[in-house]
């Protein structure tokens, strides 16, 4: 294979080309198996490690899935489902024009897809959203990651902070922020403080104990009873 130097302005299309895939054949890897057997990475970002056998590990702040650079050529977004009243005004779903992604730098298409795939799993998970398509599957290389993050942070899994995206329906908007705002509410002072560091702000267990200077088991306890007051409310 040839040498070619992947940056932020390489396009999908142009890194498909290059790399000239095969079909896909078998399961989708996990992250622990690309990193044992896919080689050296062809190019790293913050957010994105890709292998020169067109597999990208994507990450964010809630998650980790496994891409396969050529189902990123196309993408239709979901909106939430319309009322009857609304049908003939707005519209379920927006799919993007043929060749749109393929001429788009090859990151901007891998963060669209792997954002969209973690928020979906992490929906599903926690029940935040009906209507969605279950992408943790044995197939899409989610379970081995999620897995490594589950046992090291068994808090990061329980509760999404989730402010919505474009395109949803405002009622369901509304619904959620005045559920949230209950849910702070049913929380004792320290308990609202805690786990809004940690799920809105994204800290760490141990970042919060050490602002607050207390330890990293009073700040589990805190954790502990939040959760459950929020999950009274979800319930």
């Amino acid at each position: 294979m040839n040498t070619i130097t992947v940056t932020d302005k390489t396009t999908l299309g142009e890194l498909l080309t290059f790399l000239d895939l095969a079909e896909k054949s078998g399961k989708t890897p996990t992250p622990k198996e690309l990193f044992e057997t896919a080689g050296d990475p062809i190019a790293e970002t913050n957010d994105c490690t890709l292998f020169s056998n067109g597999f990208a590990i994507y990450q964010n702040i809630t998650g980790r899935t496994v891409v396969w650079l050529p189902y990123c050529k196309s993408f239709t977004f979901y909106f939430n489902k319309l009322r009857d009243s609304e049908k003939d005004t707005f519209r379920e779903t927006y799919e993007l024009p043929d060749g749109f992604l393929s001429a788009q730098p090859w990151i901007l298409a891998v963060t669209l897809i792997g954002d969209h795939r973690i928020e979906a799993n992490s929906m599903n998970r926690t029940g935040s959203r009906k209507d969605t398509t279950d992408y943790d599957s044995a197939d899409n290389g989610d379970k081995d990651g999620d897995m490594e993050l589950a046992v090291a942070d068994p808090f990061r899994r329980a509760f999404n902070w989730y402010d919505g995206r474009m395109g949803e329906n405002p009622q369901d908007a509304v619904e959620r922020r005045e559920t949230r705002e209950e849910m702070l509410a049913a929380m004792t002072e320290k308990q609202r403080k805690v786990f809004i560091m940690y799920y809105r702000d994204c800290m760490t267990i141990e970042e919060i104990a050490e602002i607050l200077s207390c330890r990293v088991s009073t700040v589990h306890q805190h954790m502990k009873y939040a959760l459950a007051k929020a999950k009274g409310i979800l319930d």
